[in-house]
């Protein structure tokens, strides 16, 4: 009787999947693994395949089974972590006896080369060092925070070592996978790794794990430092009003009596033109020479308010942002002023690009240029959103599309111009997060999960188009806590995806950047941004801009790929996977699905779909 549920099973796909000649190969992985709950592709092209009664690794060209093991069953999706550019990969499973346990693995071949065991570690992050041959992983046990190094020489565990008592912020509480590490470990001249965790400093020796000594401050550490000139690691604490210098070997305090500081420490950063540090505090900013540890100004520069400063050649472009008037200085390297601008609204974006510093305001958007300190930009441009952008490599010319206007931005000139306006979309407004992505010698495709849009090089609109999504998707967001807005006085609602603000800070300089592939199931989010003010218990959210990962499409070089809900008024509702031309707007691929809301993965490389329906039928098809 099972046998011949699943013929029927197979005979019912082979009627319904449209371009059934192009399916590679099949699999119904219901006896071995009873429910596949997820798949996912490994570094090394594998297709992971997580079930009710154990883990396996398909063979991405034909299907076979690679292997298998049986003890990590209903492995959680959203503990897997990949380490880059590795056959390695991180997950965590619930044991019979009811244990959480993690499991670092060999994709090639399923060996286990770490594991947690009974010893309920919970993995928090990991960092890969290619020039200290280790992957850092932050692990939690009860209360203690451990770090774990692993060799890529061995491909082994060489030493865990506790670094205090971990206390959960207002992050690590809302998403539990966010490191536990503030400051990213340092390396000094004796090879030590230098890490900043919350109000303490562990200097440990990466050889055997060992402690050479630690530093606790009164309160939280806001700036961690190392520089090689002055061999001295430098330390800011929150709201102290002295600047703190360690010795590395030491941690002993050799810090000179002119470094106190006349207001709160608000950053300290590098100048990677000078070697000096940068030392930014409420009251003004100055430069610490790293070879004398002495302040090279003798008044620091003054600005009301001063919230960053941007080393720009031998100059410093500081900046303060108000909610309804900021400013933007150029300060030259004897801290006098070349000139002063004013900024409308909250700049909530900044960015060094060739010709000035950009600027992205609630109120308007232009460019600062650098010589005269004037606005670049003839015209200001104000989003409402954050804009969808892209790059004319054939034109060298930044395109920005927000709220159905599509302007220009010239690299070489600065010149800022409206080439389309009053375009109107397939169900988009301004709160819908669009991204662009740029059709050499056709146009600009705009597009999210179930929108695809081409917009002409000349500012006309060849296709738009809306496919209903298989069931409900959310978006990725920007998040406005107004309740914290009102305590800095800030009130923001900003809208859209968080990619376009890195992509504007690539193409701004001239770096495109290819759209890649997303391959997953379900969603994965993070604060990938965020501006908080400190309420007496704990730090409230300002702003938070968080990126979600939905899979319902993928991405190629020309085509887009998505699932979507068919309706007929003379057949069953169906859902399928539809691959789209980006360039014409056509359905050139077709696959019907069995399973409203498949797991798929994309290949790129090798132009294929993988497809888990029904939680169990894997099947390979080549678009």
């Amino acid at each position: 009787m099972l046998r011949n549920k699943h013929l029927m099973l197979l005979l019912a796909l082979c009627i319904t999947t449209t371009q059934a000649q192009e399916k590679l190969w099949e699999i119904n992985l219901n006896e071995k693994l009873y429910k596949v709950g997820w798949i996912e592709q490994t570094n090394d092209g594998l297709i992971l395949a997580a079930g009710d009664k154990g883990l396996m690794a398909l063979d991405n060209n034909t299907g076979a089974e690679v292997w298998f093991n049986e003890s990590l069953k209903a492995v959680d999706k959203n503990t897997l972590l990949h380490i880059p550019e590795l056959p390695m990969f991180y997950v965590e499973y619930t044991s019979i006896l009811g244990k959480a346990r993690g499991v670092l693995m060999n994709s090639s071949n399923g060996d286990i080369l770490f594991d947690t065991k009974e010893n309920d570690y919970k993995v928090k992050g990991f960092t890969v060092y290619p020039e200290q041959a280790m992957i850092l992983f932050e692990l939690v046990q009860d209360k203690t925070r451990y770090l774990m190094k692993f060799s890529l020489r061995t491909w082994a565990e060489e030493w865990m070592t506790p670094v205090g008592k971990n206390k959960e912020n207002l992050l690590q509480r809302a998403f539990g996978g966010v490191s536990f590490i503030d400051h990213e470990p340092q390396f000094d001249q004796d090879g030590n790794m230098i890490i900043g965790i919350d109000d303490e400093i562990y200097v440990i020796n990466p050889k055997d794990g060992s402690q050479l000594w630690n530093y606790s401050a009164e309160k939280k550490i806001k700036a961690l430092v190392y520089s090689s000139i002055s061999n001295s690691i430098y330390v800011g604490v929150k709201k102290s009003k002295r600047l703190t210098i360690l010795d590395p070997k030491t941690g002993n305090d050799i810090t000179p009596g002119k470094l106190k500081l006349r207001g709160y420490m608000i950053d300290l950063v590098k100048d990677d033109d000078t070697d000096n540090l940068i030392l930014v505090e409420t009251e003004g900013f100055n430069i610490i020479d790293s070879k004398t540890n002495d302040l090279l100004w003798k008044k620091s520069y003054k600005m009301d308010p001063l919230t960053e400063v941007i080393p720009k050649g031998a100059d410093y472009i500081a900046i303060g942002k108000g909610e309804k008037l900021g400013h933007m200085e150029r300060v030259d390297a004897n801290g006098k002023k070349v000139w002063d601008t004013k900024i409308v609204g909250y700049a909530y974006y900044n960015s060094i690009t060739e010709k000035g510093v950009m600027y992205i305001s609630t109120e308007r958007s232009n460019i600062i240029d650098y010589e005269t300190g004037k606005e670049v930009w003839k015209k200001d441009v104000k989003f409402r959103a954050i804009p969808a952008v892209t790059f004319d490599e054939d034109e060298n010319k930044v395109v920005i599309f927000e709220n159905g206007n599509a302007y220009k931005f010239d690299l070489t000139t600065g010149d800022m111009d409206q080439f389309a306006q009053n375009i109107d979309l397939e169900k988009v407004t301004k709160k819908t997060p669009l991204q662009a992505e740029y059709i050499k010698s056709k146009g600009y495709f705009l597009f999210t999960d179930q929108h695809v849009s081409l917009l002409s090089k000349e500012g006309s609109l060849i296709y738009t188009n809306y496919y209903d999504p298989p069931s409900s998707t959310n978006a990725l967001i920007a998040l406005g806590d107004f309740a914290g807005s009102a305590l800095l006085g800030v009130d923001l609602d900003i809208s859209g995806s968080i990619q376009n603000i890195a992509m504007l800070t690539d193409l701004s300089n001239g770096v495109f950047r290819n759209t890649l592939d997303q391959n997953g199931a379900g969603q994965q989010t993070s604060i990938v941004a965020g501006l908080y003010v400190d309420n007496g218990a704990s730090m409230q959210p300002v702003l938070e801009v968080t990126s979600t990962r939905y899979f319902n499409s993928k991405q190629t070089r020309d085509h887009h790929i998505l699932v979507t809900k068919v309706k007929s008024e003379t057949s069953p509702t169906k859902h399928s996977i539809y691959m789209l031309n980006k360039a014409t707007g056509e359905i050139e691929k077709t696959i019907d699905l069995l399973d409203k809301t498949p797991n798929y993965l994309v290949d790129v490389v090798d132009n294929r779909v993988f497809i888990n329906e029904n939680n169990q039928l894997i099947s390979s098809h080549q678009f």
